[in-house]
């Protein structure tokens, strides 16, 4: 007996159904509001977004923290489109201040995470030690890199990983390592593409990289080797620009930024100090990147 084909009046109610409940998922949810209608972006939980796959990760739709609601400040650009990403909303009065610091969310992948703010440059910055672990700390904003394409932000590296490189599933451990994480609705954990910008031990400055394990990651090399170890360097690069080198399309806004270090699949040590990240219409004088931007 062949099978009835649905006709043209049922594939009209199905989908009316789905754009339906596509709106009702969008206008109930913040997140989901926050990006594509641009209201609601003051909190939202710390289930809405989970950390999409980053390097050496298997993708899951698990959360990446408790599954307990927790408000959180997601950061939206001021009225020129400019936006900054300070390492903690509020700095204690005694430094240095172990754990997490205030506005970050923490994911750990491998160990447990040994994490400072400390005094430096004259402000404060994040201490990310790992020895033999892997772990990132991640928090929301709300960018439309194309209003806002500069990104820019100063790290430094005390240590990096023995024999780390990028381009090698066995060796992807580095001291340094900042992501924009571009999630795309309905399905942010696997559908999210990720820029992301490290410092390598082995890999060349400008080295380009897919990620052999996250496939939606695009990792560059913006640093490598041990000449600059110690010093703060300060980069600028155009996100925008960057992403459709890399993607071959046009950005959604930007949903995340994260800041990681590992020294797992080496087994040896790492150590980076992390400033403060900034997106902006146009580029800061005086700060240029060390690296060409991508063709």
């Amino acid at each position: 007996m062949s099978r009835r084909r649905p006709g043209v009046s049922e594939l009209a109610v199905v989908l009316g159904l789905l754009v339906f409940t596509s709106l009702v998922v969008l206008l109930a949810s913040p997140v989901h509001r926050s990006f594509y209608l641009g209201s609601g972006a003051d909190q939202i939980t710390a289930r809405a977004f989970p950390l999409p796959p980053l390097p050496g990760l298997a993708r899951t739709d698990r959360p990446v923290v408790s599954p307990v609601a927790v408000k959180r400040r997601m950061l939206a650009p001021d009225a020129e489109g400019r936006l900054l990403v300070p390492v903690a909303d509020e700095i204690p009065s005694r430094l240095p201040a172990y754990g997490v610091p205030r506005g970050w969310e923490l994911k750990e992948f491998v160990g447990k995470a040994d994490v400072e703010l400390v005094r430096a440059e004259g402000s404060a910055a994040i201490r990310l030690r790992s020895d033999g672990t892997s772990f990132a700390l991640y928090r929301d904003v709300v960018v439309d890199v194309e209003r806002a394409p500069m990104l820019s932000w100063s790290w430094k590296v005390v240590r990096l990983p023995a024999r780390g490189d990028v381009r090698h599933g066995g060796t992807d451990d580095q001291a340094a390592q900042l992501y924009v994480v571009f999630p795309r609705w309905p399905a942010p954990t696997l559908s999210s593409d990720v820029v992301g910008y490290v410092w390598d031990t082995t890999a060349p400055a400008g080295a380009v990289v897919t990620s052999a394990k996250a496939p939606n990651v695009k990792i560059i090399v913006v640093e490598s080797g041990h000449a600059q170890v110690g010093a703060w360097r300060h980069y600028q690069r155009n996100v925008h620009d960057d992403y459709v080198a890399l993607f071959n399309t046009r950005p959604p806004r930007a949903g995340m930024v994260a800041f990681m270090t590992d020294a797992n699949d080496t087994g040896s040590t790492a150590e980076a100090w992390m400033g403060e990240v900034r997106f902006a219409p146009r580029a800061l004088d005086g700060r240029k990147s060390p690296t060409s931007m991508l063709r």
